[in-house]
C-alpha cells in the first residue's frame, strides 16, 4: 500500500513487457513496469475501493507465477482478460486540447482570481459550464485562450459573441503560451494540488472545483497516466477587448443557412495591460 492508499502487487520480472505492451487500464486497476533498486518489477495496482476484488486477482497471479511457473507478463494479461467483466474498461482520459484549455483556466484561478477574490472566485468560473466566457462577474468578463504554439500569438475564436460582453461589463482576454515538455514543472495535477491547498479552509469551494474538473473528464487516474501532459509557462498577457481589438462586429449577421463561424485573431501588435491594473479590475468586478 502506498501513501495514497493504493494497493500494489509487485512481481519480479526478468525483462520489460513485450512489444505489444501491457494490458489496458481498467476502472480501478492498472499494470505498470517499474525499475526499482532491487530490479525490474511488474506493478499491479488497484484503488482502495476495489480491495475485495483485487485480492482474488492477486491470488491468481501469485499462483500462476510461483506455482505454475508462468511468465508474469503473459499470466497477468490472461488473468486480467478473464476478470475484465468485473473491472470495466477505464473511460477515455482527457485529450490534449482539453488539458491545454483547462490548464489555462486553472492557472488564472491560481495566479489571479483567487489572490484577488479568495475562494469566491470559484463561483465565477464558468468555463466548465460552456458559457460565453470563462469567468463571469457582475461588471467583468474574462476569456482565456491557451496555446502551445511557439511562433505566434494567435487564437481561434469559436463563437461570434465570444469577444463581446453584455452592456456595462468590461471584457478581458488572457493569452497564455505554454511549452509542452516531459520535464515541465506544471501539470493539471500540480495546479489542482496547489488550488486545493489554498482552498483548504473553504470546503464548498473545494467541492465545486472537484465537480467542475470531473465534468471536464478529470479523474485521479490521470495522475499516474502517461497521458498527463506537463508544461512550462512561457508567458501570459492580458488584453482589454475594446473597439480597437480585432473581432467580428457585434451586429454581424450570419448568412442564411450558416449556423456557426470560427475565426483567428492575431494579438502580436496589441497593447497589453499592466498586472496591477488587471488585479484592480478583478477586485472591483464584484460588488461588496
Amino acid at each position: 500500500m502506498d501513501a495514497a492508499q493504493n494497493l500494489h502487487l509487485l512481481v519480479p520480472v526478468p525483462r520489460a513487457p513485450p512489444l505489444k505492451g501491457m494490458p489496458p487500464d481498467l476502472n480501478g486497476m492498472r499494470v505498470r513496469h517499474q525499475r526499482l533498486e532491487t530490479g525490474d518489477v511488474l506493478d499491479l495496482t488497484a484503488s482502495p475501493a476495489h480491495e475485495q476484488i483485487f485480492s482474488p486477482v492477486c491470488r491468481e497471479v501469485i499462483d500462476a507465477v510461483l506455482v505454475d511457473g508462468r511468465d508474469p507478463w503473459k499470466a497477468v494479461e490472461s488473468i486480467i482478460r478473464n476478470w475484465k467483466s468485473a473491472w470495466q474498461p477505464a473511460r477515455a482520459l482527457m485529450g490534449r486540447s482539453v488539458q491545454v484549455g483547462l490548464f489555462g483556466e486553472l492557472f488564472v484561478l491560481q495566479d489571479l482570481m483567487i489572490p484577488c477574490l479568495g475562494a469566491a472566485a470559484i463561483d465565477l468560473w464558468s468555463g466548465p459550464l460552456s458559457e460565453r466566457h470563462d469567468f463571469v462577474a457582475e461588471r467583468l468578463r474574462i476569456e482565456i485562450k491557451t496555446t502551445t504554439s511557439r511562433s505566434t500569438r494567435q487564437h481561434e475564436i469559436s463563437r461570434l459573441e465570444q469577444l463581446h460582453a453584455p452592456e456595462g461589463c468590461q471584457l478581458l482576454l488572457i493569452s497564455i503560451q505554454l511549452e509542452e515538455s516531459l520535464a515541465g514543472k506544471h501539470s493539471l495535477a500540480t495546479l489542482l494540488d496547489g488550488l486545493n491547498r489554498v482552498l483548504g479552509q473553504a470546503p464548498a469551494a473545494v467541492d465545486l472545483l472537484a465537480k467542475h474538473v470531473a465534468g471536464l473528464g478529470w479523474t485521479e487516474d490521470m495522475r499516474s497516466s502517461a497521458e498527463l501532459l506537463r508544461f512550462n509557462i512561457r508567458d501570459a498577457h492580458v488584453y482589454m477587448v475594446d473597439e480597437e481589438f480585432p473581432r467580428i462586429p457585434a451586429d454581424f449577421v450570419l448568412p442564411s443557412g450558416v449556423t456557426g463561424l470560427r475565426y483567428t485573431v492575431d494579438l502580436a501588435n496589441l497593447p497589453t495591460l499592466d498586472m496591477d491594473e488587471v488585479r484592480s479590475l478583478v477586485r472591483s468586478a464584484q460588488p461588496v
